[in-house]
């Protein structure tokens, strides 16, 4: 393989890390609001309810208000917005360090010998692809977010 070949791979796994790195981002994010939404709203329903059972008004609405704040609650239990808001965010971390990686190898290519730089290309490539089958996997509608921020 030329060393422009292998500068390409590094520009390569640079773009992908780029790209999937930003979308784990914005998975987390959206995560993260809605952990927040699952744990906040059922407390202000819970806060309601008690306030309105000390004041006397044990209102059918109570008792709908409380059958929601459950569902809500069961619902975050189930899906778990918290793990899937650190599994991400640790995936975009990763995925930014290989992105710095590549690239700075690329910059530093002219440094290395054809030989020494084949063997960094395929580490890097190897950390990359571990990365790939070792985080959860990105959505459509992230990597199309991801797409429109960064270019």
């Amino acid at each position: 393989m030329s060393k422009e070949n292998i500068i390409k791979t590094f520009e390569k796994i640079t773009d992908n890390a780029r790209y999937t790195a930003e979308s784990h981002h914005i998975i987390a994010t959206r995560s993260k609001m809605i952990s927040r939404f699952t744990e906040l709203f059922p407390a202000v329903i819970a806060s309601l309810s008690s306030a309105a059972f000390i004041q006397g008004f044990i209102e059918p609405w109570s008792g709908l208000l409380a059958l929601i704040s459950s569902v809500i609650v069961a619902t975050s239990i189930v899906i778990n917005p918290n793990k899937s808001y650190y599994e991400n965010l640790n995936a975009a971390k990763n995925f930014t360090v290989i992105k710095n990686k590549a690239s700075r190898l690329k910059s530093l290519s002219s440094s290395y010998s054809e030989n020494d730089l084949l063997k960094k290309a395929e580490k890097v490539s190897e950390e990359y692809e571990q990365l790939v089958r070792l985080t959860p996997p990105t959505t459509d509608w992230a990597y199309e977010k991801a797409k429109e921020k960064l270019g």
